[in-house]
Parts: structure tokens; sequence; C-alpha cells
């Protein structure tokens, strides 16, 4: 599982900024506070998280999840967040593939509606049922 550090080190890049002064003003945080996080000497707070995640194009409780699993110093609630994030993961998953399907470009019959069915999805008790639908002829 990805840290959190590793998610804005990707939003850093995705700025494209010469420096972590620029970065720190784009995410609203101080620059000693980035550096911080950096060199891991602190662990992102919700605020940066969210910004990071602003900035990625992805849900911020992916990266509150994160942050909140290294910050945790309890092994089981540790366990939890990390149980958290696994199927958080899948489900967001699920909505990019949906989203990718509601588009068309992965739709199997352009013309008719589809019943996608995932029973392989273990966090979940029920089969998630996905329907397709276009109104291209």
């Amino acid at each position: 599982m990805r840290q959190s550090v590793e998610y804005l080190r990707e939003a850093i890049e995705k700025l494209g900024v010469e420096n972590h002064t620029k970065a720190a003003t784009e995410l609203k945080i101080s620059k000693a506070a980035l550096s911080m996080y950096l060199s891991g000497d602190r662990i992102m707070e919700d605020f940066a998280c969210i910004m990071v995640a602003k900035i990625l194009g992805i849900d911020g409780m992916e990266v509150i999840a994160a942050a909140q699993m290294e910050r945790e110093k309890n092994e089981e609630r540790r366990e939890i967040w990390a149980d958290f994030r696994k199927k958080f993961g899948v489900k967001a998953g699920i909505a990019g593939l949906a989203a990718a399907l509601t588009l068309g470009s992965l739709a199997p019959n352009k013309t008719n509606a589809s019943n996608l069915e995932f029973s392989a999805i273990s966090c979940f008790e029920n089969p998630v049922k996905l329907y397709i639908m276009s109104n291209h002829v």
C-alpha cells in the first residue's frame, strides 16, 4: 500500500513547480510543514491530504486513510485502517470501471443494456450489479 508521502511526491511532480516554496503555496501549507512531511518527521494532516488528493484528482479519503494508518500507534487500529484502505481501493476501482463503461470505451454492446456482475469482490456481502445503457443506435 502506498504511503501518504508517496501521494505528496506525486502531487508535487504533477504541479510541476520549481521548488518546495511554490509547492507549499499551491498546497496551502507552510514550507516547514512540507519539508517535515517529505522528510518523514511528520505525517500529513487531513487538510494537506485533501489538497494532495485534489491535485491528483482522487478521493481525499484515500490519502487521509493512508496518513491515519501511518499515524496510528495501536496495531489493532492500524489493521482496521489497512482493511478500510483495501476495501476503499476496491470500491474506487469499481467506480472507475463504471465511469469507463459509462463513457462507452469498454461497453460490450453499445446498442443494448449490459448487466455485469462482480461476485468475486470479497468486500461486498452481495454481488454488485452494474447496468450500462447507451442511447447510440
